[in-house]
């Protein structure tokens, strides 16, 4: 028969081989996906309500409140959940090859569950806390998960590949950035894989991007961007402030870096007077210098680009040292969102302070700038930018001021915060 004929082809045998092993792909891609959205949707939730109430006293009794809350949820439940979860899945990817038992800590169902609400009640509070981070290390454990029960009769997909399209899909669908997903997995979780698992890692990344804004809508994460032209002095004032963002950027990856591998070292009552006086200060930082400190960051982004004249001096100072010390707090939750935010500010205040004309362009420059001085991926960095404002008029202007800044961020330290934090995981784990 014609069936049994096409069924015997080689060339049909290798088509299902193929399918096999990329199923396990599609399918852990599309539960990363609408996990992500639920956990869009609480997480807008719970920062919602809290820059609602940021400028009411109750904001600054919740803030330490909060901070506690985060903490002790990830030290009794899952230790791995604390923290950003992009160093985590870095650790993974180097661990991946030897399949260390630590994979299963940093990716287990109590990891994922922990993660999702730890964040949620930092942000509540009024944590400067990222969902973006999270969102990574959940899609990548999703991943692990599936591929640890995937029936043994079917093609086995490897485990770099798994972990490395799980953060890949994680990116694409939290920022809805899948080129900025593409582009994280080759220049951050990996040096080495990503020739061999090209293939996995784009169909994970459409597939969690297609998911993504089938249900949210086919939005920009920072909305539509409009520029004019630019005088060539835009190109001097790219550079200058690249630059100086770019050592701030590195500056504050350092101070969390440092604080974090002290902390890491104390006792269980220290660390908690440690989160409780981060929690104080963090209430102070909102006291001081207003409700724009609260949240995540997104509303603050989107507020500076629909009006670049508006100067708020103590901006940059309530966006970095809020972040600076939720996170400090040994909370669950990120610094991608804040980092973003915090190069904005600093964007928009030094152009307005010097007296620039091209603010909307400079307050993009300093987010591209910030963030490659946090994480050292320079392409990571513009493409994210570009693809969230969809502001491909100034892709050039965005690609130097990546490259600036990670010139410039090395004055302060060679490495970035996630390849820092990733390594001190790894270097738990024993030698074999």
């Amino acid at each position: 028969m014609l069936t049994d004929k096409i069924l015997k082809d080689p060339r049909w045998a290798g088509m299902r081989h193929k399918i096999y092993l990329n199923l396990p792909f599609w399918i852990a891609a599309s539960l990363a996906a609408l996990v992500s959205i639920s956990y869009n949707f609480i997480f807008k939730i719970c920062e919602d309500w809290a820059i609602e109430h940021a400028s009411q006293p109750i904001i600054l009794f919740t803030a330490p409140i909060a901070l506690l809350g985060s903490f002790l949820i990830g030290y009794y439940f899952s230790k791995e959940a604390l923290g950003s979860g992009i160093p985590q899945t870095i650790a993974a990817m180097e661990l991946s090859e030897s399949k260390s038992p630590l994979l299963q800590k940093l990716f287990s169902f109590p990891m994922l569950v922990v993660k999702i609400i730890g964040s949620c009640i930092c942000v509540i509070g009024g944590g400067v806390s990222g969902r973006e981070g999270p969102t990574l290390q959940v899609s990548a454990a999703i991943f692990y998960q599936l591929s640890r029960f995937w029936p043994k009769r079917l093609p086995q997909p490897p485990l770099p590949a798994v972990i490395l399209a799980g953060g890949a899909a994680g990116i694409a669908s939290a920022f809805n950035t899948p080129l900025g997903g593409i582009v994280f997995a080759i220049e951050e979780l990996s040096k080495s894989h990503i020739s061999l698992v090209r293939t996995a890692v784009f169909q994970a990344v459409i597939i969690a991007g297609i998911l993504a804004q089938l249900f949210l809508g086919n939005y920009l994460y920072l909305g539509e961007v409009n520029f004019g032209t630019f005088p060539i002095a835009a190109l001097l004032q790219t550079i200058l402030i690249a630059g100086i963002v770019g050592v701030c950027g590195s500056a504050f990856a350092e101070a969390l870096y440092r604080f974090g591998k002290w902390r890491v070292q104390k006792t269980l009552p220290t660390k908690l007077a440690l989160t409780l006086l981060c929690g104080i200060l963090l209430s102070a930082t909102i006291y001081f210098c207003g409700p724009s400190t609260v949240g995540a960051g997104k509303a603050v982004m989107v507020k500076l680009l629909q009006d670049p004249g508006h100067v708020d001096p103590l901006l940059p100072v309530a966006r970095i040292f809020g972040n600076l010390f939720t996170y400090t707090g040994g909370v669950v939750g990120g610094i991608f969102a804040p980092s973003l935010s915090s190069g904005a500010a600093l964007g928009q205040m030094i152009a307005n302070v010097f007296g620039f004309e091209s603010v909307k362009l400079l307050i993009l420059v300093g987010m591209v700038a910030f963030l490659t001085g946090i994480t050292r991926t320079p392409f990571t960095s513009f493409v994210l930018v570009l693809e969230m404002s969809s502001s491909h008029d100034v892709i050039l202007y965005l690609m130097l001021s990546s490259v600036i800044a990670n010139v410039s961020a090395r004055i302060v330290s060679p490495k970035g915060f996630y390849e820092q934090a990733a390594h001190d995981i790894v270097s738990t784990v024993p030698a074999t």
